[in-house]
C-alpha cells in the first residue's frame, strides 16, 4: 500500500478523533463557563455585602451614582423585551425585559443582593434624567408602571424629566408628510406631555421645542403654537411645586405670557 493510500485510509479515523476532541472541548468549556459564572456571582455578592455592611449610606450612594446612567431615553421599545428568536414576537416577560434593557450584572439581584439592588434603583430614579419624545402616553406609562419590580412606581422618586418636541412631524400616514413633514398639531404636543402632572413635588420638567422655519414670522408662529398648547399643562405642573422650563431652539423661552 502506498503512502498516499495509507494516509487516505486513516482520514476517517482522524476526523473521528478530531470531532471527539471538539466535543470534549465544548463540554469542558461549558463546564468552565458555569463554574466561572458561579464564582463571579459569589465574589460580587461578597463585595456588595461588604459595601452594605461597612459603608454608610452617603458613600454607598456615591458608588451607585457611578453605576447608573446619567440619561435614559424612553421610547416605545423601552416597554418591550427582546424579540423571541423562534416566534419572532416581542415578549413581555419581566425577566426578559430587564435583561434586554438593563443587561449589566449589577442590575441582577443574584449578583449584588436585593438590598444593594433596591438602593441602586432608588438612586437611578432620583438622579437620572429621563428623556421622552412626542409619543402619546409614554410619560404616564413610565411614571405609573413598576417595570423594575421594586414595589413602587417611578413617579414616587423620578426627579428630572425632559421632553423633546418638534415643530414638524414626519407622518408616515401620508407621502407628503413622510417626505417633507407637516406642522405638528397642538393636540399631539399636548398628548406628548400627558402624565407629567404625576411628577412629585420638587421634580424638574424641561420641555425642548425645535422650530423649523425659513423666516422669523413662521418661527414666531410655531413658538406661539407650542406655548398656547403646553401652557395649561405646564402651569398645572408648576402649581404642584415642580420646576418648569421651556427651551426653544436651545434658548430659554417665556411660556407664561
Amino acid at each position: 500500500m502506498s503512502f498516499a493510500s495509507m494516509r487516505f485510509a486513516h482520514a476517517p479515523f482522524l476526523q473521528t478523533q478530531l470531532q471527539a476532541l471538539k466535543t470534549s472541548l465544548l463540554k469542558s468549556t461549558a463546564a468552565e463557563q458555569v463554574a466561572l459564572a458561579a464564582l463571579a456571582k459569589s465574589e460580587c455578592a461578597q463585595l456588595c455585602n461588604l459595601v452594605m455592611t461597612h459603608l454608610p449610606r452617603e458613600l454607598r450612594d456615591m458608588v451607585y451614582q457611578h453605576l447608573v446612567p446619567s440619561t435614559t431615553r424612553i421610547s416605545r421599545e423601552y416597554f418591550r423585551s427582546i424579540r423571541d428568536p423562534i416566534s419572532g414576537l416581542h415578549t413581555y416577560d419581566a425577566a426578559n425585559w430587564k435583561a434586554a434593557h438593563y443587561p449589566e450584572h449589577y442590575w441582577d439581584a443574584s449578583y449584588v443582593g436585593a438590598p444593594f439592588l433596591h438602593e441602586l434603583t432608588q438612586i437611578y430614579f432620583l438622579t437620572s434624567t429621563f428623556a421622552f419624545g412626542d409619543d402619546d402616553g409614554l410619560i404616564e406609562q413610565f411614571l405609573t408602571t413598576d417595570l423594575m419590580d421594586v414595589g413602587y412606581a417611578p413617579a414616587e422618586l423620578v426627579s428630572r424629566v425632559e421632553v423633546y418636541l418638534n415643530a414638524m412631524t414626519y407622518d408616515r400616514t401620508t407621502c407628503v408628510g413622510y417626505m417633507f413633514g407637516c406642522a405638528t398639531k397642538p393636540e399631539r404636543l399636548v398628548a406628548a406631555l400627558r402624565g407629567v402632572e404625576g411628577l412629585k413635588e420638587g421634580a424638574s420638567l424641561c420641555v425642548h421645542f425645535e422650530t423649523r422655519a425659513a423666516d422669523g414670522e413662521v418661527r414666531d408662529k410655531q413658538i406661539g403654537t407650542v406655548c398656547d398648547a403646553v401652557r395649561p399643562c405646564l402651569r398645572e405642573v408648576e402649581k404642584k411645586g415642580c420646576k418648569v422650563r421651556l427651551v426653544v431652539d436651545k434658548n430659554d423661552a417665556d411660556w407664561t405670557g
